[in-house]
């Protein structure tokens, strides 16, 4: 009987396996939504733009920009 789904098992395994997924899918997406919308606008791609908080606002482009990013890639996950 392989590939029943266990409701009653409870599967750490499975469990962490599938966080692993979903942030891996998520700042993949993320950063392909970024080194898109960096290349329409022809500036230079950075990792500041996932992972600094300083640069999300729209006081500067480069905030704009990255804020943009994150709202694309929620709604294409959504």
């Amino acid at each position: 009987m392989a590939g029943q789904f266990r409701s009653y098992v409870w599967d750490p395994l499975l469990i962490l396996s599938q966080i692993v997924l979903m942030q891996t899918v998520y700042y993949g997406s993320l950063g392909l939504w970024l080194a898109l919308v960096d290349g329409l606008v022809r500036s230079s791609p950075s990792l500041d733009q996932m992972f600094d908080a300083e640069i999300l606002g729209f006081s500067t482009p480069p905030g704009r920009l990255s804020t943009m990013s994150f709202v694309l890639n929620a709604l294409t996950w959504s």
